[in-house]
């Protein structure tokens, strides 16, 4: 769902974060680095704008309002419905039961926001996409 631009090709990228001034701060890093950013303030926002696109990268956050981070996956698992998008967690929190969990649904990356600033993160979403699929196969019944 990447767009061109000047006739170069601009990934595409679902941020997902509830707190408006990190949400602009990364759009605009992102952007600025050559991305295409759609985003979503809430879990049902996320969950809407993923059950109607497909994005090279969705990068999440944990501690959203209402709907966690967590509960987004168990909804719409990205890696199941879109094996090869990219899944990125950006989140504040650092704990090994939540990175467990969060790993559980096959994520590409674990970020904490302190140790990520726009530029770092647009440096480790463009690598991260240079990497090659490891397509996600579904869990067995």
């Amino acid at each position: 769902m990447g767009s061109l631009k000047a006739g170069r090709y601009m990934p595409s990228i679902l941020l997902v974060e509830d707190t408006e001034t990190i949400l602009r701060m990364y759009t605009y890093g992102l952007e600025r680095e050559g991305f295409t950013v759609f985003s979503a303030s809430s879990g049902g926002e996320a969950l809407e704008k993923l059950a109607g696109a497909r994005y090279e990268v969705v990068i999440l956050d944990l501690m959203l309002s209402g709907m966690s981070g967590l509960d987004v996956l168990t909804e719409y698992n990205v890696k199941t419905e879109s094996p090869h998008t990219k899944l990125v967690v950006l989140t504040s929190v650092d704990n090994q039961h939540i990175i467990e969990r969060a790993e559980a649904f096959r994520i590409d990356g674990y970020l904490v926001k302190s140790d990520y600033e726009p530029a770092a993160l647009a440096r480790y979403v463009r690598n991260l996409l240079k990497q090659p699929d490891v397509l996600a196969k579904k869990p067995q019944d």
